[in-house]
């Protein structure tokens, strides 16, 4: 089995592949970490609230108007994939290489879940375009198993999605929130998608569009983003370098 961890928007993360992850969640903060024979996952959704003057605010920075979800993938010296994270945010608060993370999301965080131990990656296949675009077909396909319309590829959070993943691979850190402090809701902003709602899914480590996405579909965070149907639209973007492959997933409701 392979390894990988989790996060999504309220935010969730996975890093590694595989069936192996533990996630964590408080209600502030969702946490999915793994030990480094297991990946760990987390994902993220965040609502902004209507009448904000501003976006930043409204997506990360209170903590009574939203509630973050947040997992980290352990550092592995063995090369093996992060658990999957997401994240996100709505506007009305009172609204898974590794394994991916779950987003986070302005409601309740998700319970502490196990799953089973990594399981070894094989060569990356495809470019990162195709891999992408495979990503979406599978995203909207799972949507279509539950009622819930296919998302639409925006190009805004596209390049949300891809500068997100470009950077987690050139800086070598797997979180929802860069280094400078922006979070999934500030990229998308600057992006120039004027969201009423994100969420975002991230992963480390999987060589192929199908083990992302049973790695973010066996995760409850990562799985709740994907299955939203109260978001219209995607972006994803996938970075190949040797220290990856890095996964993105940004979803949005516009305002």
């Amino acid at each position: 089995m392979t390894g990988f961890t989790v996060t999504a928007g309220v935010g969730y993360a996975l890093s590694g592949h595989g069936d192996g992850a533990r996630t964590k969640a408080s209600n502030q903060v969702e946490s999915l970490e793994r030990e480094p024979e297991a990946p760990q996952s987390g994902a993220s959704v965040t609502t902004r609230p209507q009448a904000s003057a501003s976006r930043t605010a409204s997506a990360s920075a209170s903590a009574s108007a939203t509630a973050t979800a947040t997992a980290t993938a352990e550092p592995s010296g063995t090369g093996r994939p992060a658990a999957p994270r997401a994240s996100g945010a709505d506007t009305a608060h009172s609204a898974p290489v590794n394994r991916p993370r779950p987003t986070r999301r302005t409601t309740a965080p998700s319970p502490e879940r196990t799953a089973g131990t990594p399981r070894p990656g094989g060569p990356v296949s495809g470019t990162a375009a195709e891999l992408a675009r495979e990503v979406v077909r599978l995203t909207n396909e799972e949507r279509a198993k539950v009622g819930c319309a296919p998302l639409r590829v925006d190009g805004r959070l596209q390049a949300a999605a891809q500068g997100h993943a470009d950077d987690m691979a050139a800086r070598n850190y797997y979180e929802h929130d860069s280094p400078d402090g922006r979070n999934p809701g500030d990229r998308i902003g600057a992006a120039g998608y004027d969201w009423r709602r994100w969420g975002e899914n991230i992963h480390k480590g999987p060589k192929d569009a199908g083990t992302a996405m049973r790695d973010w579909m066996n995760s409850p965070a990562h799985r709740d983003n994907i299955l939203d149907c109260g978001f219209k639209d995607l972006g994803v973007g996938v970075n190949l370098s040797p220290n990856g492959p890095w996964w993105v997933q940004d979803f949005g409701t516009p305002s």
